[in-house]
Formats: structure tokens, C-alpha cells, sequence
């Protein structure tokens, strides 16, 4: 007699999802990947599986493109203002008033991308799980994480500065340390001090891949931006495939040990 085993094979935590819609009906399914001996995803899946997010969710590129049209318009505007305080103001005036306007542009700049960022991740993160990048989903969730956001990112700036007057090294090293900040803040609802700990630990327990993913985002940046012409317009592109490299690797090495497929389910139907 012989014994079939009817447990059900599970599926790769780690692997991309497909969807499948009939009337009616949802399904969502991963798609089978390799594990390494921790089991947690390859490295290389995970540049694979940014590559397929992107390219299956284009709408990732809008929350970058946010904060480009603000500067290009914010620049229009700031120009025709000056015109016109340069006609009807005096010297003293125009001068406070350029200031004020470069330091409310500036805040707004600022402001404009860590949402772009935190957008980016959080709709990264729900294409980790099967759902389609969901655009005001995203807006809604970085809004509410808005404040930690921005003061963390003060924070960390701060730091990295002083580490950069101090010989340069030390800010070097916090810069790398500090990387996933956004990821912690939107993803685990840490921020401050906390935030900066939990990025300082997970790059300490990932040293390798985490240098790897800063190191190839690096390249990846530099080789497009060097690009005659369209460069610019070659690294705006590539952002969303940056933001998801750094997201996937942080969902898959985070050290609750809990994928974004164990959170979800390996399948979901609804009727």
C-alpha cells in the first residue's frame, strides 16, 4: 500500500505574483522562485523581481514625476515673481522676498519627496503581494506617515552631515547605514531615533546584500545620468526600479522573518 503525502506543496514566499481575474472571481498566485539556504529569496531574484514590479506596474514612475513637475513649475513661478518684485519693489524688499520664496520652495521641495518616496515604496510593497500598484492607496498611506517621515529623514540628515565634517568617512558609513529609513518608517511605522536603529540593524545583519543593492542603485544612477541629453531623463526612469530593489530587500531580510506573501496568503478568491 502506498501513503501519498496530501499536504500541499507551499509555494516561494518570496516569489512574484500573477493575477488571474474572472467573473466574479479573483485569483492571485505566485509564480515559483529559489530560495537560499536561510530561506530567504536569492539576491538576484530580487533584482529580477524589481524588474518585473516595474515593468508590470508602470504607474510607479507618477509619484517620481511629482516632485520634477513641481520644480520645473515652482521655477516658472519664482522667476515671473521676481520680474515683477524687481519692477514694483525696492532693493530691500526684493531681497527678503527672494529668500523667504527660496526657503518656502525649498520645505516644499523637501516635503514633495519624501511622498514621492514613501508613495513609491508602499505601492512597491503592495505589488510585493500579488495587488496592483494602487496610486491613491499609496498617497493616503504616505500621508499619514508624512510627519515621521520628513522628521527622520531631518534627523538622519543631520547626522550624515556631521559624519561628512568629521573626515568624511563617518558620514560615508551613516549614509550606508541610514538607507532604508523610508522602509522602516512605511513599512513598520518606526520613525525618530528608532527608525535610524532599526536601518542601522538590518544593514548590520545584511552587510553584503545591502552593499550590493547600494552599490548596483549607484552604478545604475551614474551610468544613466552620464548618458549625453537624455540622462536626466534616464535616472527619473530608473527610480522606481531603485525604490524596489531597496523595498524588496528590506521585506524579504526584515527580521520579523515575515514575507509579504505570508502576510498576504498564497492565494486570495472572492466571489
Amino acid at each position: 500500500m502506498k501513503f501519498e503525502d496530501t499536504e500541499k506543496a507551499q509555494p516561494d514566499k518570496n516569489a512574484i505574483f500573477q493575477s488571474d481575474s474572472g467573473p466574479g472571481n479573483l485569483t492571485i498566485e505566485p509564480v515559483a522562485g529559489r530560495e537560499n539556504k536561510t530561506g530567504k529569496q536569492d539576491l538576484g531574484d530580487i533584482f529580477s523581481q524589481a524588474l518585473e514590479i516595474y515593468r508590470h506596474n508602470p504607474i510607479l514612475i507618477v509619484p517620481s514625476l511629482v516632485p520634477v513637475s513641481a520644480l520645473v513649475l515652482g521655477m516658472l513661478i519664482f522667476v515671473g515673481y521676481l520680474g515683477l518684485m524687481a519692477i514694483f519693489a525696492d532693493g530691500g524688499f526684493l531681497a527678503l522676498s527672494f529668500l523667504a520664496s527660496l526657503l518656502l520652495f525649498a520645505v516644499l521641495m523637501v516635503v514633495l519627496i519624501f511622498l514621492a518616496e514613501g508613495a513609491s515604496i508602499e505601492m512597491i510593497r503592495q505589488a510585493s503581494m500579488g495587488d496592483a500598484a494602487d496610486l491613491s492607496t499609496a498617497w493616503k498611506s504616505t500621508r499619514k506617515n508624512l510627519e515621521p517621515l520628513v522628521l527622520t529623514s531631518i534627523l538622519a540628515g543631520i547626522m550624515i552631515a556631521l559624519g561628512y565634517a568629521l573626515f568624511f568617512i563617518p558620514g560615508l558609513i551613516l549614509s550606508f547605514a541610514f538607507y532604508f529609513i523610508t522602509q522602516v518608517v512605511m513599512i513598520d511605522g518606526r520613525s525618530g531615533l528608532e527608525a535610524l536603529k532599526a536601518s542601522y540593524r538590518f544593514v548590520e545583519a545584511n552587510l553584503s546584500d545591502c552593499l550590493i543593492v547600494v552599490l548596483a542603485s549607484l552604478a545604475i544612477s551614474a551610468v544613466l545620468h552620464s548618458v549625453p541629453v537624455i540622462g536626466p531623463l534616464l535616472g527619473l526612469i530608473s527610480l522606481p526600479y531603485i525604490y524596489a530593489l531597496a523595498t524588496l530587500l528590506y521585506l524579504d531580510r526584515r527580521s520579523d522573518g515575515k514575507s509579504p506573501q505570508e502576510t498576504q496568503g498564497e492565494r486570495v478568491e472572492i466571489d
